[in-house]
């Protein structure tokens, strides 16, 4: 048996968020046969870990590369953290002060802001299954995973600091309505580098899907790589397979044209 390993993004690959945040059916039954099929699916995505244990446990996975890879976890255990430096963290408190309404952190527990998100809290709170809001003044700048800056790209300016003008020592990374900064030597592709290494597989074996900018190194850099149809075009262009709607049953389909189910 040829095991694959198969890395799923979750918000807008293994979740939609068309009406109501839900699984399909059929994205279930896909992972389902995967396992049945001797293949090991994995969660690779931005969501802290206590965002993702929910999903994680709806889908009976077990390995993930959480917080854009600050987080590795095995076999339901967290094995690795990657910190923001201190330095860093002293910058992006310097702008959480002229901007606390649009910035957060997180440190693998708990989301710590001083803004208010509207409905995003409600959800947050029911995916982590408690309150995970926190203000700054409660965080310990030591074990911070990812800092956020909740502005479109496309309106960066010099008063947003280092996610303007990054040092070279941290990660910057840019999503549709904000942007993260994170530990230099994280991203998913490095994280499925690090979690293949623990399970002893042939790199040849890594099939990903995923939707979104953060997804563009590991789609690329895998064996297979696809792309779910709402990608935006930059995603599509590196992936090897763009599936239809995952609302339409697009995950199953990508397993069937693989022939992994």
């Amino acid at each position: 048996m040829n095991t694959k390993y198969i890395f799923f993004d979750v918000d807008g690959t293994l979740i939609s968020h068309v009406g109501k945040s839900h699984i399909p059916p059929e994205t279930l039954e896909a992972v389902k046969l995967l396992k049945l099929n001797g293949h090991v699916p994995i969660i690779a995505t931005g969501r802290s870990y206590f965002l993702a244990r929910k999903a994680a446990e709806e889908f009976g996975i077990k390995n993930l590369i959480c917080s854009d890879g600050a987080e590795i976890i095995f076999n339901g255990e967290v094995i690795i953290k990657k910190y923001i430096p201190g330095e860093i963290l002293n910058k992006f408190y310097e702008l959480a002060k002229k901007f606390p309404k649009i910035t957060a952190m997180t440190d693998g527990k708990y989301l710590y802001t001083n803004g208010v998100f509207d409905n995003a809290e409600e959800y947050f709170n029911a995916q982590a299954g408690y309150n995970c809001f926190k203000k700054f003044e409660q965080a310990d700048k030591k074990n911070i995973l990812v800092c956020y800056l909740f502005v479109k790209p496309e309106l960066f300016n010099e008063s947003h600091g280092i996610f303007y003008d990054p040092p070279k020592n941290i990660k910057l990374d840019f999503a549709k309505d904000f942007a993260e900064i994170r530990n230099l030597n994280t991203s998913k592709w490095l994280g499925i580098c690090e979690l293949i290494k623990i399970f002893n597989a042939d790199p040849n074996n890594i099939i990903t899907f995923g939707d979104g900018f953060n997804d563009i190194e590991m789609l690329k850099n895998s064996k297979i790589g696809v792309a779910v149809e709402k990608s935006p075009e930059s995603v599509k262009q590196v992936a090897n397979y763009v599936t239809s709607d995952i609302d339409s049953g697009g995950i199953l389909e990508a397993c069937k044209k693989f022939k992994l189910v």
